[in-house]
């Protein structure tokens, strides 16, 4: 039946959506909707707070590390291009920022300097090989935020809508990098503020660690509502009528709340 919900909810949705959801307690699970990959927006950071904590694990970090602030680390510095997300920019040069700092402001305000400087210290290369180590082969770091070279030249990061909520679902398990990091990076999540989508419904007592992803037609949110009866929920969609897709992960985040918890 939720799947049938499900289906009927996303009705003709002019555009790309993909619903990928895993009932924790009873591991059933479900995909729905017409696409799987999209272009990943700031859902992508994910796997560079999976790649930070490898690097913490395996003792190549220290969360007190520190990074001073470069002029060149600023996104939209002296420009008229649009704002970015995040704390950075507001900072003065030569701040220093530990690694610590720079995953948390990633993470809880979506902060896309921060997302940028840790991308450089490890490079596409090593943050995708981290990747391919949980699962996610076609989920893809290839460049960094608001990198207008790049962008010209149709380079682009990409998420998997299934491989994400596969992910979620391991780190539910305490398998993704050790119990200790999955425990950690899920706390992390549950401070991230962009509350529009999985939580709309919620109030905030209810712990929800996830990650959200937002620019010109593209919209997501992906991650874990710690209910009485928890689930994985990863959705996506792209097209002209986002406002539209942002009422239908709404509800059907409800209608996998009200099935997982009966």
């Amino acid at each position: 039946m939720i799947a049938e919900n499900i289906k009927n909810r996303i009705g003709d949705f002019y555009g790309n959506i993909g619903i990928s959801y895993i009932d924790l307690t009873t591991e059933y699970g479900l995909s729905a909707g017409n696409c799987d990959v999209f272009p990943a927006s700031g859902s992508i950071k994910v796997m560079v707070l999976i790649e930070t904590f490898r690097r913490l694990e395996m003792g190549e970090l220290s969360i007190n590390d520190t990074y001073r602030l470069k002029r060149t680390d600023y996104i939209n510095k002296d420009s008229s291009r649009q704002k970015t997300f995040g704390a950075i920019e507001y900072l003065h040069e030569g701040i220093e920022l530990t690694i610590e700092d720079l995953y948390r402001l990633c993470m809880a305000v979506s902060d896309n300097s921060a997302f940028n400087i840790l991308l450089r210290m490890y490079g596409t290369d090593s943050v995708n090989r981290t990747a391919d180590m949980f699962g996610c082969h076609t989920t893809r770091v290839n460049r960094t935020i608001y990198d207008y070279d790049a962008i010209s030249r149709g380079v682009e990061n990409y998420v998997s809508v299934k491989e994400m909520a596969n992910l979620f679902y391991s780190m539910y398990k305490g398998k993704v990098i050790s119990g200790r990091a999955s425990r950690e990076m899920l706390d992390i999540m549950k401070l991230h503020q962009k509350d529009d989508i999985i939580r709309y419904y919620f109030d905030e007592s209810l712990p929800i660690a996830h990650q959200t992803g937002y620019d010109d037609g593209i919209i997501m949110d992906m991650g874990i509502v710690f209910s009485r009866k928890p689930f994985v929920l990863a959705m996506a969609a792209t097209g002209e009528n986002t406002r539209n897709a942002e009422s239908i992960m709404r509800d059907i985040t409800l209608m996998c709340y009200r099935y997982s918890n009966g």
